[in-house]
């Protein structure tokens, strides 16, 4: 009786009996019951504690000493002897229709803060990757403060079906905000529109008209800053179509020297040796 009291102890869950326990090289199967108490009808209010039937319903729990864990859980069914109304005791570990404890579920996310792949969390609690999916959609995160430097760029991603996908970041602090589903105007729009945006005194992006249409309409008093690598690469090309031409006004042979001299124009001129 002493070791049952501790092992309910060590579960933490209110109001459970353990009446067993099965540990093998791979599991360990904790077996535990409710009390019998009054529960009120869902249907009429009306107190009740008669007992209707039984069902045993297997439940996964954080795992326990590097082996995963099961709660067999023989679950309560009550019955309401005024409107017949049947109905499952009541319990705080396990809401409708879960298979997992909340614990569990908020274990998965506490995981998932150290920037780990689904797959391998998915792996370490003993749940599928579409479960670990699932229980990180449902999380809400509310919208970040915007600072003094805001920079959007997008990146090549997956998510919801979309090919890129935009992230906001705080370059200045070296911070990841936010990360948006697409980067099309009207999702950009519907984000940042209901956000305090006064702070923000400089707008950092490349040169796609979506980012520069949102930094105009909506970040009128910020600097818009186009970072130097899409600058210089607009540069790069233009350069590039003046050569081009260049080169087909030479004759064969001089076209085919002038043709590798791509990288050498490109050069900064204090990297150039003068014999």
């Amino acid at each position: 009786m002493l070791s049952t009291n501790f092992i309910e102890k060590l579960l933490g869950l209110q109001d459970v009996k353990v009446t067993n326990v099965d540990i093998n090289d791979e599991y360990i199967k904790i077996f535990i019951k409710m009390e019998v108490k009054t529960h009120h009808c869902p249907n009429c209010n009306s107190k009740t504690k008669y007992i209707h039937s039984y069902r045993r319903q297997v439940i996964k729990d954080i795992p326990m000493l590097g082996k995963n864990l099961f709660l067999v859980y023989r679950k309560r069914r009550y019955r309401c002897p005024h409107c017949d109304k049947c109905f499952y005791e009541e319990n705080t570990f396990l809401p409708h229709y879960h298979r997992m404890t909340n614990r569990l579920a908020a274990f998965v996310i506490d995981m998932l803060h150290n920037e780990r792949s689904f797959t391998s969390v998915a792996n370490d609690v003993n749940l599928s990757v579409s479960t670990v999916i699932r229980i990180f959609d449902f999380v809400y995160y509310p919208k970040p403060i915007l600072s003094s430097v805001l920079a959007i760029d997008e990146f090549k991603g997956n998510t919801g079906g979309e090919k890129y996908n935009a992230i906001i970041t705080d370059p200045e602090n070296h911070v990841v905000l936010d990360i948006l589903p697409t980067r099309y105007s009207h999702d950009l729009i519907q984000y940042f529109k209901n956000m305090n945006r006064s702070d923000v005194t400089y707008f950092i992006s490349d040169m796609w008209s979506p980012y520069r249409d949102l930094a105009t309409n909506f970040f009128k008093t910020a600097i818009q800053v186009i970072d130097k690598y899409h600058w210089i690469r607009q540069v790069v090309w233009a350069f590039e179509n003046v050569r081009k031409e260049e080169q087909k006004k030479f004759n064969q042979t001089h076209r085919i020297s002038f043709k590798r001299s791509k990288s050498l124009l490109i050069k900064s001129f204090d990297t150039l040796l003068v014999p």
